[in-house]
């Protein structure tokens, strides 16, 4: 083969392979949940017109007894048809035909599967560590300010952050990470006694914004930096005013600035450009170092059940941040966004030899779309669940074409709202900015 070539394939397949894994990534989470539809509907006696995975003109396909199995154009979803779902139908196999207990099952069971995916996958995670993770301090840094008085000590084990429960010690970076003050209300078990502790100080830095290298050249700008209006390549000359010609006296710079709102002027090419009131991210300085304990089959079980409840917290609590408007929509990704971050870590893991980061990502996504199916939302399973719930209670359903109404008018809406997430991810990318 010729050189040339064999290196242009090289250079393309780099680019490509990620994306593949993500889809690959993705395509399992949508098998899995609608395998938990299938085959609890095949476990009942439900007809099961179509099993597909993806969506759009079909690209293979084979019929089996009674089922189509299909695999479809584009890996954004699937689903598994059944003979009576959203009609009437005089099958006596049909779902619609089926006692209300065996359809809240078949319905449930999609979103169930997805979350135990996740617990599996964090299962692992948790086992894959040489210890097993705890929320007792076992020392603080050198530079520590959180031990000061009326602060945290050594073997404190951390309760409550803010007065939100600590299930595992990955809540405790997560819930810190939600305030960005510095200042956390921290409920700690301290010699058997429950004491809480109003005001704990951090040291709050900028983090996640930007690398630079030894001429103040930045790179790796977050898509916030680049919103603001950064490029990669700017050399940075000034810090709100004030010169920066090395390393240490940008960071000194940015670091004493109280609210971390920045003027920047840049060296762009052959111009000097200002950029003015850049937000910085700020991060907390963890100033101490939590207790690791021998790994055992119990501690590990007990581990992985706690990283899966820490995450599906994390969705909720992140979906009320989001109702609350602390994230706007160019913070948000869609399909295109998420295949993009999960090709990157992809990149990353292959090149550190390190997978958890990865698969951290895929338990989060999992329990992610589990959680967001069994939300009463119109179109979903949830909202399914919700319109049985209600026969439940008045021993008579809701009629057929009302509920089919509302799941058309949901759907609607939640098409609207992908082909906007869609189009911010198409725009992210072509501009070029980012997804995080």
């Amino acid at each position: 083969m010729n050189i040339a070539l064999a290196v242009a394939l090289a250079a393309v397949w780099s680019k490509v392979w990620p994306f593949l894994v993500a889809v690959l990534f993705f395509g399992l989470i949508i098998f899995i949940h609608e395998f938990g539809h299938f085959i609890f509907a095949k476990a009942f006696g439900v007809k099961v017109n179509e099993f597909a995975l993806g969506m759009g003109p079909t690209l293979l396909k084979k019929q089996g007894k009674e089922t189509l199995y299909a695999l479809r154009l584009f890996p954004i979803g699937g689903f598994c048809a059944m003979e009576g779902e959203d009609e009437s139908s005089d099958d006596e196999r049909a779902f619609c035909n089926k006692k209300l207990w065996q359809r809240i099952i078949i319905v449930a069971a999609g979103a169930t599967f997805n979350i135990i995916l996740g617990l599996i996958i964090c299962t692992c995670l948790v086992g894959s560590e040489q210890y097993v993770g705890t929320q007792e301090i076992l020392q603080f840094h050198e530079s520590a300010v959180s031990n000061a008085e009326g602060g945290l000590q050594v073997g404190d084990r951390i309760l409550k952050i803010d007065g939100k429960r600590v299930f595992s010690n990955d809540d405790i970076s997560f819930l810190m990470l939600r305030n960005n003050t510095g200042v956390y209300d921290m409920t700690v078990k301290r010699g058997g006694e429950t004491v809480r502790l109003p005001e704990v100080h951090f040291s709050v830095r900028t983090g996640g914004n930007f690398s630079y290298d030894e001429n103040n050249a930045i790179s790796g700008l977050s898509a916030k930096m680049k919103r603001a209006g950064l490029k990669d390549g700017d050399v940075i000359l000034t810090v709100n005013g004030e010169e920066v010609t090395d390393n240490e006296s940008l960071s000194a710079a940015i670091q004493k600035d109280s609210d971390f709102v920045i003027d920047y002027t840049v060296r762009r090419g052959e111009e000097t450009v200002t950029v003015e009131k850049v937000k910085m991210a700020t991060v907390t300085v963890f100033d101490f170092v939590l207790l690791g304990v021998d790994k055992t089959v119990g501690n590990v079980l007990l581990g992985g059940g706690r990283y899966a409840l820490s995450m599906s917290r994390m969705v909720y609590l992140s979906l009320f941040d989001l109702l609350r408007g602390h994230y706007g929509l160019s913070e948000l990704a869609g399909p295109i966004g998420t295949v993009s971050v999960i090709a990157d870590m992809a990149q990353e893991s292959a090149k550190s030899a390190d997978l958890s980061g990865l698969f951290t990502i895929m338990a989060l996504i999992t329990i992610n779309i589990g959680l967001f199916n069994l939300l009463p939302i119109p179109a979903l399973d949830g909202g399914r669940l919700f319109f049985m719930l209600i026969e439940l209670i008045a021993r008579r359903p809701v009629p057929a074409k009302y509920e089919n109404w509302i799941h058309a008018a949901g759907m609607v809406l939640l098409l609207i709202f992908m082909a906007v997430i869609s189009a911010s991810d198409v725009w992210k990318w072509i501009s070029g900015v980012g997804f995080y």
